[in-house]
Formats: C-alpha cells, sequence, structure tokens
C-alpha cells in the first residue's frame, strides 16, 4: 500500500453490546475481530485482491469499560449499574485493591479497583485492537475504556500504572499494530464520570498523527462539545477548536449515550453544539468519524446513530454516510479524499 493516497475509506463501527462479550478476553477479541471481518468485506481491492487505499475504523466511547469485570461476570450479571459493579469486585478484588491503595493513596476506593485491574484491562485491549489492526491492515481508533496512565507507557501490552488516577482513555492503533497515541477525555460528563471517580486529561495532551490520509486525532464524547452542559463547568476546553488550530484534518470521535437519542436533550444538543454544528466553524478539519453503541448493559440502554461527517468547499457540513437505525448494529463506511487532495 501506498505511503500517500488520493483517497481513504472511513469506518464508524457501531456494535450491539451485551454482558456476554466480556466473559473472557477470548470472547472480547473474538467479538470485535467478527466486526472488523465486515470493515474488512467492505473495503475497496486492487485486481490482486490487495486493499486499494488506507482505511480508519473508529469503535465507540467505553467499549472497553467493562473489561474491568472479566472473571466476574457471575458476581456482576444482576447489577444495574456501573458503580453497583465496582463495587461487587471490589469485594472480591479485596487483595489487590488493598495493594494499590497501598501503593498510591487514592481518595476513593474505585481508583483503586481501576489500578489493580488496569493490566488486564490493558492487555486485553491493546492485544484485542493491535492484532485487528494488524490482521486486517487498519488504523484503529479502539474506542475507550477507563484506565490510570501506563509507568512505561502504552507501546507494549505489559502495564504497570504510574498511580491510581484513572482517565476515559482511547488507543489508536497504526497497521502495523503499533500502539500509536492514547488520549484522554478532557471534558468529564458531569453527575456521571465525576461519580466514577475519574479525572480528567489535558486538551494539550490530545495527540495529533500524521497518516497517508493527513492529521488524525481523537476526541472522546463530550470532548465533541462547543460548550459546557451546565453552569459548574469552569474548566471545560472546547477540545475541536484546540486541534483544528494543530490543522488536524480528520477527527475520530469514540462516543456514547445512554437512553432512547430520538427527540432527546442530548440529541438536540449534538445537533446544535457538537461536531455537526461546529464542523462548520472550523478552518482544517474536513471528516468527522462519530462512533457509537447500541445495546443494553448493566442496567443501562444505548441508542444513537454513527455517522461521518464532511465539511464540503462552500462550508456546509454534508454527512456522508449513517447508521440506519439507532438501535442496531451497524458499520458505516464511505470512501472520501484525503486531506492532501481537493481540501476545501
Amino acid at each position: 500500500m501506498d505511503t500517500a493516497t488520493d483517497l481513504v475509506e472511513l469506518f464508524a463501527l457501531q456494535p450491539r453490546v451485551s454482558l456476554e462479550d466480556y466473559a473472557s478476553p477470548a470472547a472480547f477479541a473474538a467479538r470485535h475481530r467478527a466486526l472488523a471481518a465486515k470493515v474488512d468485506a467492505l473495503r475497496a481491492r486492487d485486481a490482486s485482491g490487495q486493499p486499494r487505499y488506507p482505511a480508519l475504523a473508529v469503535w465507540p466511547e467505553s467499549v472497553g469499560a467493562p473489561l474491568l469485570f472479566l472473571g466476574h461476570m457471575h458476581r456482576v450479571r444482576q447489577s444495574t449499574s456501573l458503580q453497583g459493579a465496582l463495587k461487587r469486585v471490589r469485594l472480591s478484588e479485596a487483595w489487590g485493591v488493598w495493594n494499590a491503595w497501598s501503593d498510591f493513596r487514592p481518595p476513593s476506593l474505585t481508583e483503586c479497583i481501576y489500578a489493580a485491574r488496569a493490566p488486564l484491562v490493558h492487555r486485553t485491549l491493546w492485544n484485542t485492537f493491535s492484532g485487528i489492526a494488524r490482521d486486517f491492515g487498519l488504523w484503529v481508533v479502539a474506542g475507550s475504556a477507563l484506565l490510570p496512565a501506563g509507568r512505561r507507557g502504552e507501546g507494549s501490552p505489559d502495564f504497570e500504572p504510574f498511580s491510581a488516577r484513572t482517565y476515559n482513555t482511547s488507543y489508536t492503533f497504526s497497521p502495523e499494530g503499533n500502539c500509536v497515541a492514547a488520549a484522554r477525555k478532557a471534558n468529564l460528563v458531569p453527575s456521571w464520570e465525576d461519580g466514577l471517580h475519574l479525572s480528567p486529561g489535558r486538551p494539550e495532551d490530545l495527540a495529533v498523527l500524521q497518516t497517508p490520509f493527513g492529521k488524525l486525532a481523537t476526541l472522546i464524547g463530550y470532548d465533541g462539545f462547543a460548550q459546557p452542559h451546565t453552569r459548574d463547568e469552569p474548566w471545560f476546553a472546547p477540545c475541536a477548536q484546540y486541534l483544528d488550530a494543530m490543522r488536524v484534518d480528520v477527527l475520530a470521535h469514540p462516543a456514547i449515550h445512554a437512553g432512547p437519542w430520538a427527540r432527546s436533550a442530548q440529541g438536540e444538543r449534538w445537533r446544535h453544539e457538537g461536531l455537526p454544528a461546529q464542523l462548520r466553524t472550523l478552518r482544517n478539519v474536513r471528516y468527522v468519524v462519530s462512533a457509537q453503541q447500541v445495546g443494553s448493559l448493566l442496567g443501562g440502554t444505548f441508542e444513537a446513530a454513527s455517522h461521518i461527517l464532511e465539511r464540503t468547499a462552500s462550508g456546509d457540513v454534508r454527512v456522508l454516510a449513517q447508521a440506519q437505525t439507532t438501535q442496531e448494529e451497524d458499520v458505516v463506511h464511505a470512501i472520501v479524499p484525503t486531506a492532501a487532495h481537493g481540501t476545501p
């Protein structure tokens, strides 16, 4: 495959999740390799059967969060919230929680759970999506999981937490299977992520990657909004504007929406304050690949439509592709010119 190209294939994956996907590392890997096979079946190919263009595949936010419960399905199956499931795991992982508290002394036991489970969560996520990127020849934005920063970085499946401070974290993998970036969500959703004792990342730490199809960066969920939803968020950062100033061409946007999407307040906010509205005002970002998950998990129901957006030469925003429903699994696909060819 050439190092530069006129076209790129963009994919937003919309998996239908269930607790069984997290029964074991093998079950998680098999579930997402099956989705990657759907991506592979849609790719344009040359006469020899090789992929004609580079491809970016984006998984949704929090797709790796339930990896915290690996080995504990029987304990959390009846839980009706993520917080309730974490309490059940905390009791059965008492030794690991104690070691994490002894090492890091964080302000909450929830952070001790994250730190204790981080090596397993990281290794499962890393092995799954590194393998997908390598075996299917994809640039992969691997949704997100709840992880501390690593003492040795994120470049291998081996992981040792630097502290118990835990972030909503998204890894990006190159087609060689290398983890080339980690994005940490800067704006935490009020009354939800702060209740999970997560820490915010910093906009200035968001990585910008040079790829054959232009500069790529990741915004997780709420980071895709232009302004805060409440008056109690003085540190809210408009991350899309920041990355636009860094001359990013393609924004990967792993996202998740709990509850019904149709006629929801969040849906209206997304249309008027999210990336569909912001894209018109940006100067450099041309494409947005927004991936959502659907289904039910730990008492929550998730709905929304994944989509791929383009800022046209006239400054309008065009929906290039969108999931057919907000409730069923889908793979959203578009073939588009790269930033170096026909940029508005």
